[in-house]
């Protein structure tokens, strides 16, 4: 199938027929969906990978793929086996269109499912019925002014209720040495509290040339632990042994987990602890701290009986093979605790993997009401253990500053010039201690008010509306009905995914208020060396092109200051693409005040009315630049290049 173009609403489902609602009550942030073909499947990818395909978020992703569990019906075929659909897809997604030129399309092997992962935001005002807009309640770190014609909300402000912690982050090292090494005796002692070591026997500072410089800690077997502050500089390296050993405490969750590894005997000794009469659970390797990670995770329900998980997103996944041995189980004083065995190695692809090398797992825990596995509520928490060496010298190693959003580590990428403009703007979104607003505020079923303010009860009930156009493809004596249209994407913003407009001066005049971040990059930065057929981000072969012709480019920014979005050769200033937002005038809705749509650049034959699209080398320098309105401040815009065209030769 050949799709050549897509309509989508947000609508109440009525007798009457399908009603939409006002982009000012449901915020759709943004959405990522795909059709599914018969010989695809959805799965989750890690954050890290689902970055190099083309994601902005800086969150495991849900993507389709090829079904590796059965035989390409059609292994030589260049036909994808699923699409996505990730153009104009934010606030601008209904009244920006989505379709290309006449023999380009999408092209779909055997299409038969639907799948989206949308991100909307509740902005309705229950408290007012006028025609208009009003915002209702907004937190008071909200950067939206005065009767402004959008909600503060849409912007994800970091409101009270939401929970982030600072500091200065440490890490342990079991192997190597440290890259920065801590400065004194004093922050040795601080480090060893933030990384959670207790049962501290002694600290120590020594200077000797048979152990690591610096901080380190060495863990003896009866589980007491002697600190050590080395002020001699060494060549010894950290770690040694057969032995590790880690804890953590997730008082929020009520869980505390100890992780005992043997690499002689290749034994996982994992000892857990919770509420007695409830059910408690530990999920490994975790990097988001959310259950859309799909960890491997231990359930012990409330008599202690131990089931083993592969959880699903934000659900409860499935139980998998039992591979762990119950070798202890006891309560006492209202707190169960289990000893469980298992090796090192797992079972399944499910299972987890302790790897001996590894310095640290990141973790997340939960604990019910319940004695049987069931919704945790808000007693769940992540965080990461550290393993340290028995017998044998850990070090403790400087990080830099870390933090986390309502108990999720927080983790960014801005790029340095010449990739983006963020560090050397020193903006806030870059780093925790400065964060402000944005995705990481956003999670699900976030509520984004202040402590003191009342959630409004009233729940909203709505769908998201897809139509597909499409022409059947044909292949005949080697000629295509159809052309392919692969993905192009680039994030301004590199690699951070989103940024904070901060306020202009009081004195400067609101005409004059604008704020600028430019990117400079190659086409082959965006380029997705692999099999289109099993992947829909993939570019397929490219090595039988020299190039890239754009076919359709769509910049993503949100209202209300979005300005400008410019796309240039480098090597030729040729202005490629450039966006001026078309701002709604009315309260009427698909006109809403100051929600914008953004006209898309399409390229193709004259003859349709088109300008021929500019050939661009792997190696072309690209250039692109964002300008906003800064009369107020803002937290989360974007400013992403999400493009279709074909591969060329020169």
């Amino acid at each position: 199938m050949a799709v050549i173009g897509y309509e989508a609403d947000q609508v109440f489902k009525t007798e009457e027929g399908d009603v939409s609602v006002p982009i000012t009550w449901a915020y759709n942030h943004h959405y990522v969906a795909y059709l599914i073909g018969a010989n695809s499947e959805m799965r989750k990818v890690p954050a890290d990978i689902a970055h190099r395909m083309g994601h902005a978020t800086g969150q495991d992703v849900w993507h389709s793929f090829l079904r590796e569990d059965i035989n390409d019906p059609n292994p030589g075929s260049s036909i994808p086996a699923s699409q996505w659909f990730s153009e104009g897809n934010g606030g601008e997604f209904r009244k920006s269109f989505h379709g290309y030129p006449q023999g380009m399309a999408q092209l779909i092997d055997s299409p038969t499912a639907f799948h989206i992962e949308p991100m909307q935001i509740d902005t309705r005002n229950r408290h007012y019925n006028g025609t208009d807009f009003k915002a209702d309640i907004l937190p008071s770190c909200s950067a939206a002014p005065p009767n402004a014609s959008y909600s503060g909300l849409l912007e994800c402000p970091c409101a009270s209720r939401i929970d982030k912690n600072i500091s200065i982050s440490y890490v342990t090292a079991t192997h190597d040495m440290c890259k920065t090494e801590i400065h004194n005796s004093k922050e040795c002692l601080e480090a060893a509290s933030n990384l959670g070591i207790k049962d501290i026997s002694s600290s120590i500072e020594i200077s000797d040339e048979k152990y690591p410089s610096g901080c380190f800690s060495t863990t003896l077997a009866n589980g007491s632990m002697a600190l050590y502050y080395n002020t001699i500089s060494s060549s010894v390296e950290c770690g040694g042994g057969d032995l590790k050993s880690g804890k953590f405490s997730a008082d929020t969750s009520k869980v505390n987990i100890q992780l005992d590894l043997d690499s002689s005997s290749s034994t996982a000794t994992i000892t857990m602890s919770g509420p007695d009469g409830k059910w408690f659970a530990a999920g490994f390797n975790a990097p988001n701290f959310a259950m859309s990670d799909l960890p491997y995770t231990i359930v012990v329900d409330g008599a202690g009986n131990v089931a083993e998980y592969k959880l699903a997103n934000h659900a409860p996944g499935s139980q998998i093979k039992t591979s762990v041995k119950i070798k202890s189980n006891k309560a006492a004083d209202g707190v169960r605790t289990v000893v469980l065995e298992r090796d090192m190695t797992g079972a399944t692809s499910d299972h987890f993997n302790f790897d001996f090398k590894l310095e640290s797992i990141d973790m997340i825990f939960a604990s019910g009401s319940e004695s049987t596995y069931s919704y945790h509520g808000t007693t769940r928490s992540g965080g990461t253990l550290h393993m340290m060496s028995v017998e044998s010298p850990t070090c403790i190693c400087y990080e830099g500053v870390s933090g986390s959003i309502n108990n999720i580590p927080f983790s960014k990428s801005c790029l340095p010039p010449p990739k983006g403009d963020l560090l050397k703007d020193r903006n806030p979104t870059c780093w925790v201690d400065t964060y402000q607003g944005g995705l990481h505020c956003c999670h699900h079923e976030v509520v984004l008010l202040d402590k003191d303010q009342e959630q409004p009860e009233e729940e909203m009930t709505y769908h998201m509306k897809f139509r597909f156009w499409f022409q059947e493809y044909k292949e005949e004596n080697g000629i295509q009905s159809h052309q392919n249209l692969i993905r192009f994407f680039w994030v301004t913003e590199a690699m951070s995914g989103e940024y904070d407009i901060p306020k202009c001066d009081e004195q400067t005049a609101d005409e004059n208020c604008v704020y600028e971040i430019t990117s400079n990059f190659t086409v082959r930065d965006m380029m997705q060396d692999c099999d289109v057929r099993k992947n829909p981000s993939c570019w397929g072969n490219t090595t039988d092109f020299d190039g890239i012709n754009i076919i359709y480019a769509a910049g993503h920014c949100h209202a209300p200051s979005c300005l400008i979005m410019e796309l240039y050769n480098a090597d030729t200033n040729e202005l490629l693409c450039r966006h001026d937002p078309v701002y709604g005038k009315s309260h009427e809705v698909f006109d809403e005040l100051g929600f914008i749509a953004i006209p898309p650049c399409l390229f193709g034959p004259e003859d349709q009315g088109l300008t021929p699209p500019t050939f661009l080398s792997y190696d072309t320098n690209l250039f692109s630049r964002k300008v906003n309105n800064n009369t107020n401040a803002h937290y989360g815009e974007m400013a992403l290049w999400q493009m279709r065209g074909v591969l060329a030769k020169k």
